[in-house]
């Protein structure tokens, strides 16, 4: 038994795909972004219900979402672990 995942392609903004989702009650969502291209790798984490994003290494979400789902911890818990994610850097070209 896993955990089960969607990949949201659409178009529209982040509010809008984070909207959408709270809607239907998905507790947890991955955002993959420019920052994720940077060393070290890493994606967002928000949580649903505080709307709290953290940031965290690639090679380790699928452990955190794995462990939140089946309780065997707690958003606390990983919020202690990880820095938040306030906001996105600004890309340049």
């Amino acid at each position: 038994m896993d955990v089960s995942h969607k990949v949201d392609d659409s178009s529209g903004s982040i509010g809008r795909r984070y909207a959408r989702t709270d809607e239907i009650a998905i507790p947890y969502g991955i955002t993959i972004d420019f920052d994720t291209l940077k060393e070290p790798h890493s994606v967002t984490l928000r949580e649903r219900d505080s709307m709290t994003q953290l940031r965290i290494p690639v090679d380790e979400i699928a452990d955190v979402v794995r462990n939140l789902s089946f309780s065997k911890t707690t958003w606390n818990n990983v919020s202690e672990k990880y820095p938040k994610f306030e906001q996105q850097e600004a890309t340049t070209k």
